[in-house]
């Protein structure tokens, strides 16, 4: 079981409730102030202290819930989380991990659109952050690292990432190189590491891609297959493999080196999305994520000053 705080518009969360079939043991706590996604980040804190999204970090920073999860504005969801909860001791700069479900573990890629330039410390704390994450929700032993370039060999891509190839070579054993984007979901490796310009632009593109893909076979369908029947079983066929790509199925993505679980969904979200979020975050609570990563960030951070 879940025990849910829902921050937020009482009589409205009342509403949405009384209109659901489903039977829930929920806490409302009211808001009286609303972040709109033209809202500026930074002012929300001062600006906006009783919505729902500084309210409901404020409920983890007084130790009253344990993990918090929203559809809301992006930049504030990180502002509050920076503000109120603070950073991993260790953590330079947090990152958002999305995870793809390629291969037989999946993949996470990080940074997907917090960090929009990167040093190679930062890279290779991306990389530890989304390796301890695959490791607790989907079990994974050991996660292999793959860093995101324009070419396998060592010399390739910006100085930046000639130098984070080097560092995460020395630092990181599970370390299996640079892995160009077109073979970012043949599952040779767990996780990818970039900074958030290119993440962003790689999860974006993806989707876009997908959506395009499906449309295009829909129409396919319908004027090139007669047989009813046929249209059944390629649409069965079809719909169950892009199923996969779905984000509502993975709920949300991790803001990762924050000291909290947060779990940030897509603003437009549907039933499913936000409560596959809530179970993501509830296994990140279970299996202690964040003692996971503040420990191996702390020997990573050895590492850094060991190898300058």
């Amino acid at each position: 079981t879940i025990d849910l705080t829902l921050t937020g518009d009482e009589s409205k969360i009342k509403e949405s409730l009384t209109d659901s079939n489903e039977s829930l043991s929920v806490t409302i706590h009211h808001t009286s102030q609303e972040v709109e996604m033209t809202d500026r980040p930074s002012q929300v804190i001062k600006q906006k202290p009783d919505s729902s999204i500084v309210s409901g970090i404020n409920l983890m920073k007084k130790g009253k819930a344990k993990a918090f999860v929203s559809a809301g504005n992006t930049g504030a969801i990180l502002a509050a989380s920076l503000f109120l909860l603070g950073r991993i001791e260790g953590v330079n700069r947090p990152a958002l991990g999305v995870y793809f479900p390629v291969g037989q573990n999946g993949l996470v890629l990080c940074d997907a659109g917090i960090n929009t330039e990167a040093k190679p410390s930062h890279l290779l704390q991306f990389a530890v952050m989304a390796s301890k994450y695959i490791s607790h929700i989907k079990g994974v032993q050991n996660p292999s690292v793959g860093l995101l370039n324009i070419g396998a060999e060592e010399t390739k891509g910006t100085e930046v990432y000639v130098k984070a190839h080097k560092l995460m070579k020395k630092c990181l054993p599970s370390f299996k190189g640079n892995i160009e984007s077109r073979y970012l979901f043949d599952g040779d490796v767990d996780v990818i590491v970039c900074d958030g310009f290119l993440g962003n632009n790689i999860v974006k593109f993806a989707e876009g891609w997908i959506a395009h893909v499906h449309r295009d076979v829909s129409l396919q369908l319908e004027d090139k297959v007669n047989s009813t029947d046929e249209k059944k079983l390629f649409n069965s066929i079809f719909s169950k493999a892009m199923k996969h790509f779905e984000y509502e199925e993975y709920g949300g993505v991790p803001l990762l080196g924050v000291n909290g679980v947060v779990i940030i969904c897509h603003g437009s979200s549907p039933s499913r999305a936000i409560k596959n979020a809530v179970f993501a975050a509830k296994k990140c609570v279970e299996t202690d994520l964040i003692g996971s990563i503040r420990d191996d960030i702390s020997s990573t951070v050895s590492l850094i000053k060991e190898s300058t």
